[in-house]
């Protein structure tokens, strides 16, 4: 019986290893816009924090970061494309990855965010994010230099290879006057003609 479970156990150690061994690998996130092989295949996702203030009030630093695709010419989400570049997102409580509450951990749990309607929110990011303090998620396709807004949400809207994924902190605006990021979505691999 001994035998058997050593045995038993050495084939399930096995399996699992060659189960590890044949995942692909993993795409690795770099900063600045994706380059090289990756300029047409891969996304450029930015992550500026607009009203959020960085540590001791000092304002945060936007993120640019490219999130090259593993398997080119396969579908990703905007969600994978977050997850590829190397940026921490967490989702809601009741939602999940269906709205996005935090990127790199902004807004924390602990900060103040002044919203108008209460000047001292916290975002528990259990239900979605109110209306006056979410990330705006933003799209381009690198061809030109404005962004738009995503009527979909990024677990629901597959990238632009070669493109940009925007997100931007919208504080106390309107559908109307969400800032978009202030990075220009403009890659030179898409404009050379």
């Amino acid at each position: 019986m001994r035998r058997l479970l050593a045995v038993t156990s050495v084939l399930i150690g096995l399996t699992g290893l060659a189960t590890a061994v044949a995942a692909p690998a993993q795409a690795a996130g770099y900063n600045g816009i994706c380059t090289g092989n990756d300029a047409l295949t891969g996304v450029t996702v930015v992550v500026d924090f607009q009203e959020l203030d960085g540590n001791g009030g000092t304002a945060a630093p936007t993120i640019t970061r490219c999130s090259p695709n593993a398997n080119p010419g396969t579908d990703r989400t905007g969600i994978k494309a977050l997850q590829d570049a190397g940026i921490a997102v967490a989702g809601t409580a009741r939602w999940g990855l269906g709205f996005v509450c935090r990127l790199e951990g902004r807004p924390s749990a602990t900060e103040t965010i002044p919203l108008s309607s209460n000047p001292n929110y916290k975002e528990p990011c259990v239900n979605t994010p109110p209306a006056g303090a979410y990330w705006g998620y933003w799209y381009a396709d690198g061809s030109g230099s404005t962004w738009t807004y995503s009527s979909h949400g990024a677990l629901n809207r597959n990238v632009v290879p070669g493109g940009f994924e925007g997100w931007s902190f919208s504080l106390n605006k309107s559908a109307t006057t969400n800032p978009p990021p202030g990075v220009t979505p403009t890659n030179p691999a898409r404009t050379v003609q």
